[in-house]
């Protein structure tokens, strides 16, 4: 059913109608002046929304220009959430998104004050995802290649053409594996590593293919991946970003992240507190990554709940640009395999002249 705002109400989505009225039509320009504006009050940038919505800096700007698009109950959230709204301007946002917009006020600054509440029942529902806790600013991050024929965009073309080749190398690996910076801003992830992540929400800023470490310690559901989750993962990412923070304090990336940590006070009290007790018991293996060996929940049952170890790829020329790359070798889970069927070992073997 449309109203005669021209809003098409399927179900619990509202869209703003195509070929809608004159009021329909002027309501979607007022949006894109919402949103355009309320970034700039942020001093944000597209590709700063952008990042945080997962999405292209042009798709991002399209909404801004003519958002005349579907958008599911999950969406307006996640915008509510990249552009820092309060109550007050989230559920105008909502009702105006919905075609019951009262006032067209969207100009008033406004400080952020934590994710937007269910409204009255009178009122369309503000959705409950994301959860996650309104973030500060996030500096602008390379934005993750949308596929794997472009994992960076250098300004030398021989650099180029090397990290393409080498996605497709990486691309061949039957094992989730993934590249990133020193930023853990993940430049190109395989097949395999999105199967391991399929199941996944959405999140802002720290979806797996986005920010590794974001997600570790920050996405609701890094837990139901990565098991053991505070002592197999979070621990040993911390550490290593402990160290990489020591090294590089002023840069934004690391403080945005360092920031973060310290709007969780239990995870703040465990970056002071815990953290150096954790790595003076460890030692060196805290901070190196390769060789562990850490659990994960794979959604393929042929895997399931299993041990992978971590092993560090990197070639000397990517470590010379700037970049990681790690490979999950999963553990086959032995009680799913079908009885009969033999497998191969894998084992090192010598071998004599004789």
């Amino acid at each position: 059913m449309t109203n005669e705002a021209g809003v098409e109400r399927p179900g619990v989505h509202g869209r703003l109608a195509c070929a809608g009225t004159t009021r329909g039509t002027a309501r979607t320009g007022r949006l894109g002046d919402v949103l355009r504006r309320r970034r700039e009050e942020l001093g944000l940038s597209l590709e700063d929304v952008a990042a945080r919505l997962d999405l292209s800096a042009y798709t991002y700007g399209s909404w801004e220009r003519s958002p005349g698009l579907t958008w599911s109950d999950e969406m307006v959230g996640a915008m509510v959430v990249a552009l820092e709204m309060d109550e007050r301007l989230g559920a105008e946002l909502i009702r105006f998104v919905a075609g019951r917009d009262k006032s067209d006020d969207f100009s008033a600054p406004v400080r952020p004050s934590g994710p937007v509440p269910p409204s009255s029942p009178a009122r369309r529902p503000v959705p409950a995802r994301p959860a996650a806790p309104v973030h500060p600013p996030v500096p602008v991050r390379p934005p993750v290649p949308a596929s794997p024929t472009a994992p960076a965009d250098p300004a030398d073309p021989e650099t180029g053409a090397y990290l393409r080749d080498y996605a497709g190398l990486m691309d061949a690996v039957p094992l989730p594996s993934m590249l990133f910076d020193r930023h853990w801003d993940v430049a190109h992830a395989n097949p395999a590593f999105d199967a391991l992540f399929r199941d996944v929400g959405p999140h802002p800023t720290a979806m797996p293919q986005q920010n590794f470490l974001r997600f570790a310690l920050f996405h609701p559901d890094a837990p139901a991946v990565l098991a053991e989750h505070e002592t197999g993962w979070c621990l040993p990412l911390m550490a290593q970003f402990a160290c990489a923070f020591e090294r590089d304090g002023e840069d934004r990336t690391l403080q945005a992240i360092r920031d973060e940590i310290a709007q969780d006070p239990i995870m703040d009290a465990a970056y002071v507190c815990g953290l150096p007790h954790w790595v003076r018991a460890v030692g060196a293996a805290a901070v190196d990554h390769d060789g562990a060996v850490r659990r994960v929940n794979h959604p393929d049952p042929r895997w399931g709940r299993t041990d992978c170890r971590i092993v560090d790829e990197t070639p000397k020329t990517l470590q010379e640009k700037g970049f990681t790359r790690v490979t999950l070798v999963l553990r086959e889970n032995p009680a799913v395999v079908a009885p009969g069927v033999r497998r191969g070992k894998s084992h090192l073997r010598a071998v004599s002249g004789g």
